[in-house]
């Protein structure tokens, strides 16, 4: 697969994943909405060139997002649509957004690398717009003060982004590449000079 190719289709499993996610939270069936976008998390894993590193930014990914979102959620900012089937403080949907996130940097969000200042602004404009398009959604509501809720997420998601990328690339990273097609880093085949008839 091209690069182009490699990151539409990661774009493509991060958006289904999310409205999977949200959607299935809004409609009454959380635990179907995580489980459909855990799946996806899984064909990401599968296709993945890199499963170790994948893995480790998942976890990490997930860990430190499900500590961001109990404390925000704890201190009343806003309130996750409960599940009564999920015996946990927060719904599982919760959980697999944040390994989807995850699945984002060394594809899509690559172009982010070493950016750290563009990665804050991104995650300042677009942590609270994601939250808010949940809560519009019917996923989660807000606390008390919205606006308060949007200028705490903002300041987050401004730290997040940037910590997940430095996580997601260390000197030696490699781009994300699917198993899919060709690998136009593949340099098994011989040059056309050396191929006998």
């Amino acid at each position: 697969m091209s690069p182009l190719q490699t990151n539409l289709l990661n774009v493509g499993l991060y958006q289904l994943g999310w409205f999977s996610c949200v959607l299935g939270a809004a409609w009454g069936h959380p635990l179907a909405g995580a489980v459909l976008a855990g799946a996806l998390v899984t064909v990401h894993l599968v296709l993945a060139v890199d499963r170790q590193a994948e893995l480790r930014l998942l976890l990490v990914a997930c860990l430190l997002g499900v500590a961001i979102d109990s404390l925000q959620q704890g201190i009343g900012l806003f309130t996750f649509r409960a599940d009564p089937a999920w015996p946990l403080w927060l719904p599982a949907w919760v959980f697999v957004i944040w390994a989807q996130f995850s699945t984002l940097f060394h594809y899509a969000l690559r172009w982010l690398a070493g950016r750290y200042h563009l990665a804050a602004l991104f995650g300042l404009f677009g942590g609270p717009l994601a939250y808010w398009g949940g809560i519009r959604l019917g996923a989660a509501s807000f606390g008390g003060n919205p606006s308060l809720t949007l200028a705490v997420l903002a300041v987050v998601w401004a730290l997040v982004t940037p910590t997940l990328l430095w996580l997601s690339h260390t000197p030696f990273a490699a781009p994300g590449l699917y198993r899919l097609g060709k690998n136009p880093n593949d340099s098994s085949q011989p040059p056309a000079d050396q191929v006998t008839p």
